[in-house]
């Protein structure tokens, strides 16, 4: 066929005349020239490479963990454990959908997981999703029921999983749920809490064992509770408002504080040190909060108040430990989104220079012990430090601020920097 001078490519629309070697590939009706399809080839190469939506790209437990070390402050064995039950968790998805004789099913790793309030337990779970890009949602059982726990509860919780896969049911269906301050039910019905077992404590783990073991579970979209709504198309084709999601592969984690297993621990330990011949009766161990989480056996957790059904559906129990000053000042430094950071970096939006001593920092953090909150105090002591700095500087030909010990929760003054003035103290 004749070559045409006045043909261009259809993408770019050079003319023959401007492309490289003159060259036009025709394929129907259309053209394109050497440039663009190379362009083609690589977009179409890179589209191949990305993983899809639904897929999790997962590293090894090393790889996991060296990411909520950039985030999570100590609590070593909690790193450590999440990161491998995780890692096995996602390797089940390959068997999925896979039958045959040779097949060995592979069950989830949800997991107990105690420690005092604020040393990063919640935070662990919250990076690790963010990092993997699944679906996560933290479930306050201090609302859970049992009347409402199937119906209502239940639907709340799948609810948001669901809202935080972006509506992608298939995608919320591998996520994580935290299941927090979980031991607030679990110790209503401790054997060791009254001479009976509590009806609404012990009934609200026995309707969470089918969600845990899985279930076809029934969620409508939008705000309403069991106010499903089925159409009828343009189509002909019926529609309605109600999700249905299969719990078989959500991970489930139940935090807590546990607050007087210790007590349960050191019982067990000086009652098994007394057995024997030679045993000393007045010799009894004094445990620590931090030895009583390490100690913690399954029969521990039984005597708390957790039901057998569902502490066999649990099968890793894990724990952080308190975190000493030294960790609060490491919290408020160290990762990636640290307190102090955004601080310098809001007061930096103004031109003011935001400085800590390193006794202002120790400060804070002997200041967040004395709180029952650990270390979710600390954003709290912060904002009180720098409430008034926060307000006053804004607007003023003010450069530098660094804080004092003294100045912290308005104890003192910080030093004020303003332009061509150094050491101004602002009271």
């Amino acid at each position: 066929m004749p070559t045409n001078e006045n043909e261009s490519c259809s993408f770019c629309g050079h003319p023959r005349n401007e492309v490289p070697g003159g060259k036009l590939i025709r394929g129907g009706s259309s053209l394109i020239c050497a440039d663009c399809s190379i362009s083609a080839s690589e977009i179409l190469g890179r589209s191949l490479k990305e993983p899809k939506k639904d897929e999790v790209t997962i590293g090894t437990p090393k790889v996991i963990k060296a990411h909520l070390d950039q985030h999570i402050i100590a609590q070593e064995r909690l790193k450590r454990t999440v990161s491998t039950a995780v890692y096995h968790h996602f390797k089940r998805r390959s068997t999925v959908g896979i039958h045959n004789a040779n097949d060995v099913e592979i069950q989830k790793s949800n997991m107990i997981v105690m420690g005092p309030s604020g040393s990063g337990k919640t935070e662990t779970f919250r990076a690790l999703s963010k990092y993997l890009r699944i679906p996560f949602y933290v479930q306050d059982c201090t609302r859970i029921t049992q009347q409402g726990y199937v119906g209502d509860d239940a639907e709340d919780m799948l609810r948001g999983l669901i809202q935080d896969a972006g509506g992608d049911v298939k995608r919320a269906e591998w996520g994580i749920v935290l299941m927090d301050e979980w031991d607030k039910l679990a110790r209503k019905s401790g054997r060791s809490a009254s001479g009976y077992r509590d009806v609404s404590g012990e009934g609200v783990q026995q309707g969470l064992l089918r969600i845990l073991e899985g279930a076809k579970v029934p969620v409508t979209r939008g705000m309403g509770k069991h106010s499903s709504v089925t159409t009828v198309g343009a189509d002909g084709q019926v529609k309605s408002n109600v999700d249905i999601i299969d719990t078989t592969n959500i991970l489930f984690a139940f935090a807590g504080s546990f607050a007087g297993i210790e007590e349960i621990v050191e019982r067990r330990i000086n009652r098994k040190s007394r057995l024997g011949f030679g045993s000393q009766e007045n010799e009894k161990k004094k445990l620590t909060i931090n030895d009583s989480y390490d100690h913690v056996l399954p029969e521990d957790v039984l005597e708390f108040g957790i039901i057998p059904e569902l502490l066999g559906r649990l099968p890793i129990i894990t724990s952080t430990h308190e975190l000493s000053e030294s960790d609060m000042v490491r919290v408020l430094t160290e990762p990636k989104n640290a307190i102090v950071r955004q601080f310098q970096a809001l007061f930096a939006m103004d031109g003011v220079t935001l400085e800590f001593e390193p006794e202002a920092l120790l400060e804070i953090g002997r200041e967040a012990k004395k709180r029952p909150t650990g270390a979710r105090s600390l954003r709290s002591i912060v904002e009180e430090t720098l409430a008034s700095y926060s307000f006053d500087l804004p607007g003023e030909d003010v450069v530098g601020l660094r804080i004092t010990p003294e100045s912290i929760c308005g104890r003192g003054a910080a030093v004020v920097t303003r332009q061509n003035v150094v050491n101004v103290r602002l009271a």
